[in-house]
């Protein structure tokens, strides 16, 4: 298994091209490597490692929530040093070291670049949901549309309201925007400033570049945006209407008319509907 390099004095793993100082990291090459052994039991959940060191950094970290690392600029905290370094890289020192090849974006990390050139210059969808058609391009993001979509949860409670939110960045931003009232994000040519980034690029491409990028496959409409050319799909062509009031029999081609039908027919939740539902398209 461990045969010894005499010239450098390396140790070379026998099963693949790896060398090493010792044998003991050797041994630890094979265990790890070619035998998957995780021999290091956590003793508060059902997680394996390969290593002691990674057990406790594990239990450190998952399950007495330390955070010892912290930042001197600012009050955030983490677990490893190497989360606090790059912290401070990317977001004190403001450092884009990595730069994509193909396109003027450049990242703090490396594995930020890998996932990009993945996803929008190769486009790849490596993450296939089980359970639909849908795929996605990184895994935290397959995780989030099962855990939200398929199971239904709402796991993060907004602490000024009864919203509630599949993913901490959706509370975040609501928090942000409805509560804090915060419109971080100004456009360069009017007045308008808005909650997230992405609504002020729909803005700029739909508002001032007059874009309509957004092609109806069926007929010669066009859209500034690709989820008002589904809504149009669905309503016009496919005749869909998903969306029933939970007081009468009126139903919708758009959740937005059903909050008006149910605003306006509805107020105190109890009062008949006045209108045919055919009406409500």
């Amino acid at each position: 298994m461990v045969k010894e390099i005499k010239s450098s004095k390396r140790c070379a793993c026998s099963r693949c091209d790896s060398t090493f100082a010792d044998a003991s990291h050797l041994r630890t090459h094979v265990r790890m490597v070619h035998e998957k052994r995780r021999d290091h039991t956590c003793p508060h959940c059902p997680a394996t490692f390969a290593q002691a060191c990674d057990l406790a950094r594990h239990v450190r970290t998952v399950h007495e929530k330390r955070r010892d690392y912290a930042c001197p600029h600012c009050a955030a905290a983490f677990a490893q040093a190497i989360h606090l370094r790059t912290h401070v890289r990317m977001v004190h020192e403001k450092r884009r070291d990595h730069a994509c090849p193909h396109c003027a974006a450049a990242f703090g990390q490396a594995s930020n670049l890998t996932t990009h050139v993945r996803m929008v210059h190769e486009k790849r969808r490596d993450h296939a949901c089980p359970h639909c058609a849908a795929a996605f391009g990184h895994a935290s993001n397959l995780t989030a549309h099962v855990r939200t979509v398929h199971e239904k949860r709402r796991d993060h409670a907004c602490p000024h309201c009864a919203a509630v939110f599949g993913q901490t960045g959706d509370l975040k931003t609501h928090v942000r925007t409805v509560h804090e009232k915060r419109r971080d994000h100004a456009c360069p040519r009017c007045a308008a400033a808005f909650g997230q980034a992405g609504d002020l690029k729909t803005h700029v491409r739909t508002v001032h570049e007059k874009r309509r990028d957004h092609a109806c496959p069926h007929c010669a409409a066009t859209f500034t945006q690709s989820s008002n050319r589904t809504t149009h799909v669905r309503a016009v062509h496919e005749k869909r209407r998903d969306h029933a009031c939970t007081h009468c029999a009126a139903v919708f081609s758009e959740a937005s008319k059903r909050t008006r039908h149910m605003r306006t027919q509805h107020p105190d939740n109890n009062k008949a509907c006045k209108e045919e539902p055919e009406r409500f398209v």
